[in-house]
């Protein structure tokens, strides 16, 4: 590459620029005015540096070795060369840059998890805790001061023929219902006396309904049979009063009826009130009071005829109709023979057959002779209780005041008893009061 053809550039001014360019033996071809000099660059250098000022001659030691000669080649495009009375400028750095940003929040550095180390125990595993033995099972309660003379579960039980296994009496019977307005409640129990001999049970009871809805009537019959009697108990007070009405009467034994027909004519009478189960409903949910008597009293006499024992005392049937409407304001309580209908209301009791106060404080009134047929209408009033019951219960509560008042505090609350529940207070013991018991309860709502 050669200068033909580049402008002629005159020497500058100032000497000291040409000298910079001045090296040795001429090895700046492309340097205006070079001339060649035997001096070595190391002197070279160092008489530009004194000119300018720079650094000193200072040298502590010379360079052994001689630095090679460079031969510099000017290059197309290279810059102009500058002139030698130029003085360089400071060079100055350059500012750094401010950002008018917001300084970006460092990261929050998230926690390490640490590792749990404590681990929780298992927990043992729970013991199962031992059953409770087993209660001896309570007995039947019993009120007075002293206990009653039998056991209060059944001993022995009633012989039976092999041709008769189908006429067993069970020991207990226990029945109920529930309909809008009343709740009932049934039971039948073999005596304690019959438990102990070994005698079936000779009560009946039957429970059940005719027809549905308004015109359904329901019905429950009880049945017992004539009771023959025994060697007087000196602490029954049925003994003493009788004694006291009559010093020489004697007791007379009866043969006792078979539990087969008191429940035959159990059955028979609530045949017949079903076939007439339209015509009774009718005169029920109307209040026909004499109507009712008249066609019921037929209806029972019929039923009763097979009750009669030999020796002139007879069974008794007493019934509890009750009608399913709603609306119906009366019951009807029915029945021949010995037998009790009782209303429990606010606390005391009252003999609805007979229409006084049992047990009133100024002691007990006279009772009149009962008919041959009675016949009560009892009005459905919330909250009474009225009880229809076979002899073997009725003269427990008619005769000792602790037997009713036993009834009358388990009773008087706004819900009836279970059928369970029921079925142990009916059997409320009391000495000389050992014969079966045959109980239907109404509760009204």
């Amino acid at each position: 590459m050669s200068d033909q053809g580049a402008p002629v550039q005159g020497p500058p001014e100032d000497g000291w620029w040409g000298r910079v360019y001045q090296g040795p033996a001429g090895q700046l071809p492309d340097t205006p005015q070079a001339r060649a000099g035997g001096e070595s660059v190391d002197d070279w250098f160092d008489s530009i540096a004194s000119a300018v000022g720079l650094i000193g001659r200072q040298r502590a030691e010379p360079v052994a070795d001689a630095v090679p000669r460079v031969s510099l080649v000017k290059q197309a495009g290279a810059p102009a060369p500058v002139p030698a009375d130029a003085v360089p400028e400071d060079v100055l750095p350059e500012p750094e840059a401010v950002l008018d940003s917001e300084p970006v929040p460092e990261p929050e550095l998230l926690p390490e998890p640490e590792l749990e180390t404590d681990l929780e125990p298992e927990p043992e595993p729970e013991l199962e805790p031992e059953p409770e033995p087993l209660r001896a099972p309570e007995p039947a309660p019993h009120v007075g001061p002293r206990p009653p003379t039998y056991g209060p579960e059944p001993t022995a039980l009633p012989e039976a023929l092999p041709e008769q296994v189908a006429a067993v009496v069970p020991d207990t019977v226990l029945d109920g219902a529930q309909y809008p307005g009343f709740t009932l409640r049934a039971a039948s129990i073999r005596g304690d006396s019959a438990r102990y001999r070994g005698e079936p049970r000779g009560d009946a009871l039957v429970v059940t309904r005719f027809g549905e809805g308004p015109d359904g009537l329901l019905l429950a019959v009880l049945g017992s049979r004539a009771r023959p009697a025994a060697e007087p108990d000196p602490d029954d007070p049925r003994t003493a009063r009788a004694t006291a009405d009559s010093p020489t009467a004697t007791v007379v034994d009866l043969p006792a009826l078979q539990p087969g027909a008191v429940r035959q004519a159990a059955a028979q009478l609530a045949e017949a009130i079903g076939r007439s189960r339209a015509e009774l409903a009718a005169d029920l949910r109307d209040g026909a009071r004499d109507r009712l008597r008249y066609g019921l009293q037929r209806l029972t006499a019929r039923a009763a005829a097979g009750l009669r024992a030999p020796a002139g005392e007879a069974g008794s049937l007493h019934c509890l109709l009750v009608s399913l409407d709603p609306a119906a304001t009366h019951r009807a309580a029915f029945g021949l023979g010995p037998g009790g209908l009782y209303l429990l209301r606010a606390g005391h009791w009252i003999d609805a057959y007979a229409a006084r106060l049992l047990h009133h404080p100024d002691g007990p009134a006279p009772v009149p002779q009962p008919r041959p047929f009675r016949f009560r209408m009892v009005p459905a009033t919330p909250g009474d209780i009225l009880l229809l019951c076979s002899p073997g219960l009725a003269e427990p509560i008619a005769d000792e005041p602790a037997v009713a008042r036993f009834l009358a505090t388990h009773w008087s609350h706004p819900h009836p008893p279970s059928s369970v529940d029921f079925l142990r207070q009916v059997q409320v013991r009391a000495k000389g009061f050992a014969d079966d018991r045959t109980a239907a309860a109404l509760w009204v709502d």
